[in-house]
């Protein structure tokens, strides 16, 4: 697995509502589209995320390093 891209993508999922939604709808085209080069066994674990669970993390966050 690529540390790394995990955390960029976990990152992202935290900052970015929109991508958030894009990943829990569609994970390969959230990755294709930003650029995410994940394997098939890291995908497959992304899979079974609650991103939801995102939401709540990201709400705490201050505006400042959120994208709206």
């Amino acid at each position: 697995m690529s540390q790394v891209e995990i955390e960029r993508f976990l990152g992202r999922c935290i900052t970015d509502a929109d991508f958030r939604v894009r990943a829990a709808t569609s994970l390969d085209s959230a990755c294709y589209g930003e650029g995410f080069t994940l394997s098939n066994e890291e995908k497959s674990f992304l899979r079974q995320v609650d991103y939801s669970q995102f939401r709540s993390l990201a709400e705490a966050l201050d505006d400042s390093i959120r994208r709206r």
